[in-house]
């Protein structure tokens, strides 16, 4: 009998009958409207616009790259590919951070010659992140390969370290396994404690990197849609009510991206903000105070007949109430009637309480006497400045017209005021700089110290602030105003954007009255990210313009 290789096949009806089940639905790529494939990864991370964008940190609205922090980190990493994303993914979480692994990880990154390691088996096990633990893969890495635990045992210290092992007496077991295990593979007691103190500070906050491969492919994505198409994109950023910051921030980021903010328009808006080009229409979402049901009138009688030609036929069409058109009036939703606000809320008096157009008995025979009316109704007085930005505030809590800072403009503009996107230029020298609030957070130092991180901005970029408890025991309460800020401090030489503070000031405010707590070195810590609202605080001088000054709250 001849030696024939033996192969195993699966029987026909088998083959047949068997189904392999697919847990996801394939994702749709219709292209038919762009001309591109968010779904094309080797398109998507060669892109050398999507690339630039997030190595510069200018993510703002972008998924889970928008923060102070981690703009920063991808800066100081120069991330420029998905490997390195995935990894700034993982090493943002507050295990790796606090360990003090995130600078090594950042210092070895940057300098080959300070890539050492632990023990001669951690190059083998953790070369491509420098010998830095940063997954939580690398937990059952080094406990297997290096402290020489089976990989059960690795896992379940993973679990355990994760917070997943409710026995205090399983834990127990697993340490002192741990232990016996570094001393049986010639691991001295330094270097065992040295490990296990890694493992221990950074297991529990830890992604998986699947998990930091996941959401470093979902920030690759929207970062090509901020770099390509950034009018499309903010508006669904604000559509979808914003993320990290406040409205008013991406309102802000729009205009330093180049992009006209044009405001509501009941003859363009639709509901949501829409983008196209190099232009952003606010949607009628972005007015408080006027309903979902009288915006749903408006589009749906605009699309009906056509558009609104003046004020007496909107009234007519849509049966708004005084209330709510006098607030599309102060807002400029109405400008598309080429009349001056004050015109139209004179017109709109009228209209209701005189001719009481409104009313179901008004007779509409004499309606082209209502229409002329308008070309009667003359004013050359207008809202000021002022007047408009406090209007914008108080319509969608936050200013279009003008930037908050427009109004210390005198100040802001003098010679010895360094812009935000000049700070490159004074890499480790003291510079004075004026910024708005966009947020902040407050952290207590391992000896229990408070410091604070305040996130500022001026009317050309962005900027990162880092008062350490010393300064911070001086300018504790001022940093629960909303601003102007004055910023004496030393930029920093790895990152420009950043800023160590000297000393801190708010702009023409002599002294600021916290409601229901006082920011200082010596009360109660309140969390990380701090939310400033209108009724937190009072200011004690200048209410009128502290109301522009509120434009940026969260």
């Amino acid at each position: 009998m001849k030696n024939e290789e033996l192969t195993y096949q699966i029987p026909k009806e088998w083959r047949e009958s068997t189904k392999i089940l697919s847990l996801y639905p394939p994702i749709p790529k219709n292209t038919a409207r762009v001309n591109f494939d968010i779904y094309d990864f080797e398109m998507l991370f060669n892109d050398e616009p999507t690339n630039e964008l997030i190595r510069t940190g200018q993510t703002i609205g972008c998924f889970y790259i928008e923060s102070p922090g981690m703009r920063s980190l991808l800066r100081k990493l120069d991330v420029h590919d998905f490997e390195m994303l995935t990894a700034a993914s993982s090493i943002i979480r507050p295990g790796v951070a606090e360990s003090g692994m995130m600078q090594e990880f950042i210092a070895r990154h940057k300098d080959p010659a300070k890539r050492k390691y632990l023990v001669p088996e951690m190059k083998d096990v953790l070369g491509e992140t420098y010998g830095v633990m940063i997954y939580q893969e690398d937990v059952i890495k080094v406990a297997h390969h290096v402290a020489g635990l089976t990989l059960e045992e690795a896992d379940l210290l993973r679990r355990a370290m994760s917070g997943k092992m409710r026995s205090h007496s399983a834990m127990q077991k697993i340490i002192e396994k741990y232990f016996l295990s570094c001393k049986n593979k010639g691991l001295t007691d330094t270097q065992a404690k040295e490990l296990w103190r890694q493992i221990e500070s950074f297991a529990g906050y830890s992604f998986c990197k699947a998990h930091s491969a996941s959401f470093a492919l979902l920030s690759y994505q929207v970062a090509f849609l901020k770099a390509h198409y950034p009018a499309e994109f903010m508006a669904s950023v604000l559509s979808n009510m914003g993320g990290f910051y406040s409205a008013a921030v991406y309102v802000w980021e729009c205009k330093r991206l180049g992009l006209k903010m044009h405001l509501p328009c009941i003859n363009k808006s639709d509901y949501e903000y829409t983008g196209k080009k190099d232009e952003i229409q606010i949607g009628l979402m972005a007015i408080k105070n006027l309903s979902r049901n009288s915006i749903q009138k408006i589009l749906d009688e605009r699309k009906k007949d056509g558009e609104y030609h003046s004020l007496a036929d909107f009234l007519i069409r849509t049966k708004l109430a005084f209330e709510e058109t006098s607030i599309l009036i102060k807002c400029g939703a109405m400008g598309c009637f080429k009349k001056t606000r004050p015109e139209l809320l004179r017109l709109l008096d009228i209209y209701i309480h005189k001719r009481k157009i409104l009313n179901e008995s008004y007779n509409d025979l004499f309606l082209h006497e209502t229409f002329a009316m308008e070309d009667e109704v003359k004013t050359n007085i207008n809202f000021s400045v002022e007047e408009i930005c406090k209007t914008e505030y108080e319509t969608f809590d936050y200013m279009v017209t003008r930037h908050p800072l427009y109004f210390y403009r005198s100040f802001a503009e003098h010679s010895s005021i360094v812009k935000a996107r000049d700070l490159n230029k004074h890499r480790g020298k003291n510079v004075r700089l004026i910024g708005w609030y966009m947020t902040s957070k407050r952290i207590k130092t391992r000896k229990g110290d408070i410091m604070k991180f305040l996130s500022l901005e001026d009317t050309t970029g962005t900027f990162e602030t880092v008062i350490f408890p010393r300064e911070y025991e001086k300018f504790a309460e001022h940093t629960m105003s909303m601003g102007p800020y004055i910023i004496d401090g030393k930029v920093d030489e790895n990152d420009a954007t950043n800023v160590v503070v000297d000393k801190l000031s708010v702009l023409s405010v002599s002294s600021v009255k916290v409601a229901d707590q006082k920011d200082s070195v010596d009360n109660k810590y309140f969390g990380d990210v701090e939310k400033i609202r209108e009724e937190d605080f009072m200011l004690l001088e200048g209410i009128d313009k502290e109301k522009l000054r509120l434009a940026y709250a969260s």
